[in-house]
């Protein structure tokens, strides 16, 4: 007998990259590439904020009760930050989505229910059907957004469907919160015990280009004036539109900590590890036709040396 594929998956979990791969993995599984235009549909928050399922709900079970054009394929809906599944910890208050929501608190008060609306849908309609629907949610680190797992969702995902976790060690944000600030033993000592996770070379390599990058945007954004609307409007010209590589667009905590760190450092120093970061590119993802690669493991402890211990000096002399 066929094992039933669920219909309903959550990913989540605080480690943004893993959760990001996971979701593409299963959007693949179930949408071929040459289908995606018909049959596949991405609802992502348009700020920051997580979306509101009051913003969404009548459209997305409009498009999850669509049949796809031909009948063996599958149609499949993916919904990033999702308001109802975020919150604090053990919060079963209602998700605050910023002043619009504050504002027809009153109103939504008196609707129908679409929390309610939507569970139903998923419990009695979707199986009516062979849709799939993918939400995802990355947790933030500072622990004031995550998932409630008392929330009439959550409860419903998990019996319907299957809920997928990923989460960063903690030691990842003590590494580069050690490096941000220049602190050169915190760094060493939580170097070790990443690089000896899963896939821990390359993760350490990504993370230290991304956090050098917005350690430059920092520096870029002091010399745009420092004011809250004058930086916003240098990120809006200036940086990528896209999340993960423009600071502006990260968690006001994480964002706020990286800005305060940059001050320990000089714009000239972080071009210059920057620089060298892309060189090691090789080393990191060595050519089969390399005939020596210089040990990557060794390569980023100098690397935190250099640039914790003696900033551009020695970057500049390897």
């Amino acid at each position: 007998m066929a094992i039933a594929i669920p219909q309903v998956y959550l990913i989540h979990g605080t480690d943004e990259v893993k959760v990001h791969k996971e979701r593409a993995r299963l959007t693949a599984e179930f949408v071929p590439a040459e289908h995606r235009a018909e049959n596949l549909t991405e609802i992502e928050p348009p700020t920051n904020r997580p979306l509101a399922l009051r913003q969404i709900a009548a459209d997305l079970m409009a498009e999850l009760a669509t049949p796809p054009f031909f009948p063996e394929t599958r149609r499949v809906v993916v919904v990033e930050q999702l308001a109802e599944l975020l919150g604090s910890p053990g919060s079963d208050a209602e998700p605050d989505t910023g002043p619009g929501n504050r504002k027809n608190k009153k109103k939504t008060a008196n609707d129908s229910d679409p929390m309610k609306a939507f569970c139903h849908f998923l419990e009695h309609d979707l199986p009516q059907t062979n849709n799939i629907l993918i939400l995802s949610a990355i947790e933030e680190p500072d622990k004031r957004r995550r998932i409630r797992t008392n929330s009439p969702l959550y409860l419903a995902i998990k019996s319907l469907g299957r809920v997928i976790q990923f989460n960063q060690s903690p030691v990842i944000f003590r590494f580069l919160d050690a490096f941000s600030n220049r602190d050169l033993s915190g760094a060493l000592r939580s170097l070790p015990e990443l690089l000896t996770e899963e896939e821990g070379v390359g993760s350490v390599y990504r993370m230290l280009i991304r956090q050098v990058r917005f350690l430059i945007q920092a520096k870029l954004l002091e010399r745009s004036g420092g004011l809250k609307g004058e930086a916003e409007q240098f990120a809006e010209k200036y940086f990528p539109p896209e999340k993960g590589l423009n600071i502006m667009m990260e968690h006001p905590f994480a964002s706020d900590k990286t800005r305060r760190a940059a001050g320990r450092w000089s714009l000239a120093e972080l071009n210059t590890m920057l620089s060298r970061l892309e060189g090691l590119t090789k080393v990191i993802y060595p050519s089969s036709s390399d005939i020596y690669v210089p040990d990557a493991e060794v390569e980023l402890e100098h690397f935190v040396l250099d640039a914790c211990g003696t900033g551009t000096r020695m970057l500049t002399h390897r």
